[in-house]
């Protein structure tokens, strides 16, 4: 797109960045700021198997643990639905860590729009992490259809990026927006206002949302890391009122606060995780309800 050339500055100071912290891309991170992937596995100590400690789930290994293509078989195939007129399908993928299940997502989406003529697919990747942004644009081998940014999600910045992106899209709304595994770590680090501003936000931009919600499990397991690393705990954790069934918690606020209604909930992947598909409701399915 031609306003990211805008953005070049910038992307000078975080390959600085990169480079400087390079010689830790091989391990764990828990420095920076991600709303990126997160894993449950503790079943060893080893830096292959083993997350580590991280404080916003800026995993740089996380796909050695959920390879993408397990959340490709997650996914319906009959919800997708292109409604510009132009034929241009938009997704957002909040918290791409790497971007390796950006460019599967981007491939998935292709495939299953055959039956539609073929739209034009452009995939937008944030993370907070630069590093891991870094890499992800290193192997982009579609920098005409997916695009990667450093920004954080709740950000004025952020909302003003994405706000542009659209418009060069002539959109005023993504087709779909994916949130995988990222909920809890906004939860742990902004609390239950945190959530409900992330999940408002996100819906504001979607005709549809598809979440990965993190089961309360995990919220324990991402505090013992942090204590067993000597770090200080989530300080937000035992002030939360949203406990318990995550996607229960999840599930109302879209449906109620966002106006979205329930498409489909998926089976558990292989690690224990549903994925929750919601689409905006149209006007009229609001005012039929009303009547």
């Amino acid at each position: 797109m031609i306003w990211f050339n805008a953005l070049e500055d910038k992307h000078h100071s975080q390959r600085q960045a990169r480079d400087k912290l390079r010689h830790r891309r091989d391990f764990p991170a828990n420095v920076g700021m991600s709303d990126a992937r997160d894993t449950d596995d503790e079943r060893n100590n080893d830096t292959k198997t083993n997350p580590g400690a991280s404080r916003h789930g800026n995993f740089m290994n996380y796909y050695q643990f959920h390879p993408a293509e397990e959340r490709m078989r997650q996914l319906p195939h009959g919800v997708w639905r292109l409604a510009h007129p132009a034929r241009k399908y938009a997704g957002l993928d909040v918290g791409c860590n790497a971007g390796d299940l950006t460019y599967i997502l981007y491939d998935f989406l292709e495939k299953i729009m055959k039956s539609q003529d073929q739209p034009e697919i452009s995939l937008f990747g944030v993370d907070l992490d630069p590093i891991l942004i870094e890499r992800a644009r290193e192997r982009n081998l579609r920098p005409d259809r997916v695009t990667f940014e450093c920004l954080n999600f709740l950000s004025k910045d952020c909302s003003e990026t994405l706000t542009r992106y659209l418009d060069q899209l002539d959109k005023s709304r993504f087709d779909v927006v994916f949130c995988f595994s990222i909920t809890m770590w906004i939860h742990l680090n902004h609390g239950d206002d945190g959530l409900e501003e992330f999940l408002r936000k996100a819906c504001a931009l979607a005709e549809m949302i598809v979440i990965e919600p993190q089961p309360w499990r995990c919220y324990r397991n991402a505090s013992r890391r942090l204590k067993r690393a000597k770090s200080e705990d989530f300080p937000l954790l035992k002030g939360l009122k949203y406990t318990g069934d995550l996607a229960k918690h999840i599930e109302n606020i879209i449906t109620r606060l966002c106006n979205f209604r329930k498409v489909v909930v998926t089976e558990s992947n292989g690690w224990g995780r549903k994925l929750l598909i919601y689409e905006r409701k149209q006007q009229n399915q609001v005012i039929n309800r009303n009547i």
